[in-house]
């Protein structure tokens, strides 16, 4: 009997230890809990918030089994995939320069030397196809070459992967079908790249992407928290947070761009209500508080990322039902790393352009500076991809490396040819008033015809109404598909008027200049920062009266010849922080035929520096100056903003200019929020006179006087252009608050 308690007794310790190994080898052990799905919805900048909701879950050690992502959460959940950790996303976010990522164009220092050109005239850049079916709009509104970059450089370490199941944790993103409106899985013969890319394509700011056949665009339009996806690959629980944009309220729709995000925050919304029907009550559901962020809040993602960690904290007790020991976390960890092959550099065995039908792909290799057999580093590659796409010959320039010979590899650029032509139209202008009589307004209309022949022929047009109007017309043939050297036919015409002024300011008669020139020249292009050109043609200048008590008139024609050498390594236009500009022309005229125009018979100049000097992180002096002579009377006007400031624009006028100029400005954007646009305070400092070389007979400006003026202003580098409010006085004479629109000159 004894005997039979004790062993009854053995047994039931036995069984006892049993249980309770298999109770602490279940908690243990990842597969015998459910499998665990992360599904990341889209939201712009919004997004930000999922980086800071892996945080929280990195430090509860919850592993994940699959993840699905639409839009930015494709962006984040697709690295967290790949093997990135919370800590590493979260530190190249921060190091993104998003204005750089949204700019409309490449950095000014690496534009070609004509963009740069129109860029000193005013010329905006953005284009507009035209051709003999009509006109025909980019696809976009924001270039995605900085995000096709910034994507290829964080994913190369899987880029190799074109099943993204295949991934440290399997993935998938969604898209659009942007002609049938089907839901698109990203995952099976795609590279982790490509798929975000797609994603996040936001229909009118970022061009479609072609994949399979198909014009894919933004997931959110069709599936923006992808609950059923996960589903799909095994999830048994789900994880989800949706960062979406709410609906906005009647007060706020009061705007087209108002209307158009609530349409499509509305089909949005609608699919994220069918997703949220798809969780099952064992699910988790986070919706971080981003009251006061909006999708295009960029700047702000540090705080954006703090609101989604204190989301999932407030969810920790739930959440915790799903974490796994220390030793377990780590060891996924450390196997999620390794596949994080660390690439920085690439042997080259060559270098290739695929896909040109119009661009001739000599030009664009010699556009790049790349060894084709030697090592490259990573970030020379993508400035070659910058360097290319500067050129405004590409909507975007991808690039991806091939398996060579012996280990090395094959560097391949496709560059995506302009879809709407490459005969443009870009439109510019500036607009100066006091709010008094002195109102001026310029119109300007450019038409570009690039790649008319394999050598890179182009055909430049420029139309300017207004105060001044001219007509410029010129052709660019280079010599060769790769040559620096070209030849430049052009015809210029001018009208510009101009007035007299008593020592009272009293306007006493108003002519105007007339000019038209044709020439041939030779020149050389020094990279992108410089030319140099020489040449000849024939003049024909004419100063007529329009409004004088006594008709004056004078009149030359001749031939001449010329040399010019321009320099522009300028960052801005208008606001500059570093670089160069200098633009200096010789004209000679030879057997002139000249009435009352002294100036003809002698050598005729115009020299214009300008240098940046950087005093701090956020403040800038610029010095520039101008030295010129030419044939007409009145040909240089100078007055109004930055050129004798306070007085009216044109008040001083005469065949010869001198000016110099110190401006000072402080960039206050931190300080005050302007829709995203740059704010700077300044003042300036002007020297400088024109008066007339000409016969003192006919009574031409002959006050050789220096004028000193000076101002304050505040002014906004808008989407339209840089816009000035000034407040200047010409000191012993004039005043004025002028409000200017447009680039200095």
């Amino acid at each position: 009997m004894l005997r039979a308690v004790v062993t009854t007794f053995v047994l039931l310790c036995l069984t006892s230890l049993s249980w309770s190994s298999q109770s602490i080898q279940s908690k243990a052990q990842p597969d015998v809990r459910p499998r665990l799905g992360l599904v990341l919805s889209g939201g712009g900048a919004r997004g930000f918030a999922h980086i800071g909701v892996l945080k929280a879950l990195e430090e509860m050690r919850i592993p994940f089994d699959v993840i699905a992502g639409t839009s930015m959460g494709s962006m984040v959940g697709g690295g967290f995939a790949a093997g990135y950790s919370a800590d590493e996303i979260r530190d190249i976010t921060l190091s993104v320069n998003w204005p750089r990522m949204f700019a409309p164009s490449a950095d000014r220092e690496k534009l070609s030397w004509h963009r740069k050109e129109e860029d000193r005239e005013g010329v905006g850049r953005r284009e507009i196809g035209v051709s003999a079916q009509g006109v025909k709009f980019p696809a976009q509104f924001v270039p995605s070459q900085e995000l096709d970059i910034f994507l290829q450089r964080v994913t190369e370490p899987v880029n190799s992967v074109n099943d993204l199941s295949q991934l440290s944790i399997p993935f998938a993103a969604l898209a659009t079908d942007l002609e049938s409106g089907a839901r698109v899985v990203l995952q099976k013969g795609v590279t982790l790249s490509q798929a975000m890319r797609a994603s996040m394509s936001v229909p009118g700011a970022y061009a479609p992407v072609e994949y399979g056949g198909r014009l894919l665009v933004d997931g959110g339009l069709v599936d923006n928290l992808p609950v059923g996806q996960a589903r799909s690959m095994g999830a048994e629980v789900v994880v989800a947070i949706n960062v979406g944009t709410p609906l906005s309220k009647r007060k706020s729709l009061d705007s087209v761009v108002g209307i158009m995000g609530q349409v499509v925050n509305l089909l949005t919304e609608q699919n994220v209500q069918a997703s949220l029907k798809e969780l099952q009550q064992t699910d988790i559901y986070i919706a971080p508080d981003l009251s006061g962020f909006n999708s295009g809040d960029f700047m702000r993602s540090a705080e954006i990322i703090e609101r989604g960690y204190q989301a999932a904290i407030a969810r920790k007790k739930d959440l915790e039902v799903f974490s796994v020991s220390q030793e377990q976390y780590r060891a996924w960890q450390q196997a999620r790393a390794k596949e994080m092959r660390r690439v920085h550099s690439h042997k080259l065995s060559g270098v290739r352009i695929d896909g040109l039908k119009v661009v001739n792909a000599k030009r664009v290799l010699s556009d790049i500076d790349i060894n084709a057999q030697g090592e490259v580093q990573n970030e020379e590659v993508a400035e070659a991809a910058r360097e290319i796409w500067a050129t405004g010959d590409f909507q975007r320039v991808p690039f991806r490396f091939e398996p060579g010979p012996y280990n090395t590899e094959v560097l391949v650029f496709e560059p995506q040819e302009k879809d709407y032509g490459y005969s443009v139209l870009r439109f510019g202008g500036n607009l100066q008033s006091n709010f008094q009589e002195a109102n001026t307004f310029n119109v300007i209309l450019s038409h570009s015809w690039s790649w008319l022949n394999s050598w890179g022929a182009s055909w430049n047009n420029l139309l300017q109404l207004g105060e001044v109007k001219r007509i410029v017309s010129q052709w660019h043939q280079p010599l060769g598909a790769a040559s620096k050297f070209f030849l430049m036919p052009q015809v210029n015409y001018k009208w510009e008027p101009f007035e007299l002024y008593d020592q009272s300011g009293n306007s006493l008669a108003r002519f105007r200049n007339e000019s038209f020139d044709a020439g041939l020249y030779l020149g050389y292009d020094m990279g992108r920062f410089g030319r140099i050109k020489a040449g000849g043609g024939w003049l024909d200048t004419r100063t007529k009266t329009e409004i004088s008590l006594i008709g004056m008139q004078a009149k030359a024609q001749a031939y001449y010849t010329e040399v010019s050498f321009e320099v522009d390594t300028l960052d801005h236009a208008s606001f500059p922080t570093k670089g160069l500009l200098l633009d200096a022309s010789v004209r000679r005229a030879l057997s002139p035929d000249a009435q009352h125009m002294d100036v003809i018979d002698g050598v005729s100049y115009d020299v214009n520096i300008w240098k940046p000097l950087k005093l701090g992180d956020r403040t800038t002096l610029l010095l520039s100056g101008r030295y010129a002579r030419a044939p007409q009377a009145g040909n240089f006007n100078i007055g109004g903003v930055f050129n004798l400031s306070g007085s009216p624009y044109g008040r001083y006028a005469g065949n010869r200019v001198n000016l110099a100029r110190a401006m000072l400005y402080h960039d206050v954007s931190r300080h005050v929020d302007l829709f995203g646009m740059p704010v700077y305070l300044g003042a300036s400092f002007e020297f400088g006179r024109a008066f007339d070389e000409g016969d003192p007979s006919q009574g031409w400006q002959l006050d050789r006087q220096w004028k000193r003026a000076g101002s304050v202003y505040v002014a906004v580098d808008s989407w339209l252009g840089p816009l000035y409010l000034v407040a200047g006085r010409t000191f012993g004479e004039e005043s004025a608050v002028t409000l200017y629109w447009g680039q200095l000159h």
